[in-house]
């Protein structure tokens, strides 16, 4: 008899724990998006970028609340604004970033888009602490000219699902409009990697061959005159190794261009970013504070001047 309550007792607690996991990962249920004119949707600057700006730039007007597409809503376009700046700053630091539209069929994306949030996990643990990217911004358009903001579905860390953003961008891009902003130094050193301002090296005692330039940026300075000039920056994808790289030979011949970004070498302290110079032309040296002078490999200075 004993054993026969203690089953019904474990049987009625393991029910409660059912029920009570049912309910607490229960998905919220999502709402439908509002609907409003097109011309209340505008591209703000990436997020990232507001802290920086020079100038600023006006605040849009507020938006329907994001939602599902509503099934009285048949788009015709997508509008998908860049999470990121151009690869190029001019030295006004007048950089940019895209806005692309896209038409097709957005059967595929809606479906992806209206699909229910997933059951919350309980095991938090086990979904990490992620730092997400920014949440791209997204609209819909339809032949009338008006919009909707979707909202995208959840996982069971809670995390948003974007694979009808996917969708979308997998249809044909019919046009694209490019937004100006400008940024001011410290932006220019975060998003290009390079300081806008040139500080003369000073040669030392460490080697430079362990140093690798990644995907980063260049910094460009007219250094003819009295004063270094800053020209621009512009963003590259090569990386390169410079553990071949020789040792420079004797020069006195005065460089007209400089480049400059920042990389990584095991003699920097606690690995901080180096500032590494590479003259363009002249001696065709690369220079950075405390380290032998390397003499430019020829990738180098094509990695650098490849786009001019």
């Amino acid at each position: 008899m004993i054993g026969r309550r203690t089953g019904l007792t474990l049987f009625v607690a393991i029910l409660g724990l059912l029920v009570l996991y049912g309910v607490a990962t229960e998905p919220d249920e999502r709402t439908v998006a509002g609907i409003g004119p097109v011309e209340v949707f505008s591209c703000a600057p990436p997020q990232e970028v507001e802290g920086f700006l020079i100038e600023p730039v006006p605040t849009p007007a507020p938006r329907p609340p994001r939602g599902t597409v509503p099934d009285t809503f048949t788009p015709v376009e997508a509008v998908v604004c860049d999470n990121g700046l151009n690869d190029h700053v001019s030295a006004d630091g007048t950089t940019g970033y895209v806005e692309r539209r896209y038409a097709g069929d957005f059967t595929s994306a809606i479906e992806e888009l209206n699909a229910p949030s997933e059951r919350r996990s309980l095991f938090t643990a086990a979904c990490g602490d992620y730092s997400l990217p920014a949440q791209v911004d997204m609209w819909l358009v339809d032949a009338q000219g008006n919009a909707m903001e979707p909202s995208h579905p959840l996982s069971d860390c809670g995390f948003e699902k974007t694979a009808g953003l996917y969708e979308v961008e997998l249809l044909d891009e019919i046009g694209s409009t490019e937004h100006d902003v400008r940024i001011d130094t410290a932006g220019i050193g975060l998003f290009f990697s390079c300081s806008p301002i040139l500080t003369p090296a000073t040669p030392g005692t460490f080697s430079a061959n362990d140093f690798r330039i990644s995907s980063s940026g260049f910094c460009r300075f007219d250094v003819s005159g009295p004063a270094p000039v800053f020209l621009g920056a512009d963003t590259r994808d090569t990386p390169i190794e410079l553990a071949d790289a020789r040792p420079a030979e004797p020069c006195t011949e005065r460089a007209s261009t400089i480049a400059t970004t920042s990389t990584f070498g095991a003699a920097s302290s606690n690995w901080a970013p180096v500032e590494l110079q590479v003259e363009l032309d002249g001696c065709r040296r690369m220079l950075a504070d405390g380290y032998l002078p390397l003499a430019a490999p020829d990738d180098v200075i094509t990695a650098i001047t490849e786009s001019d």
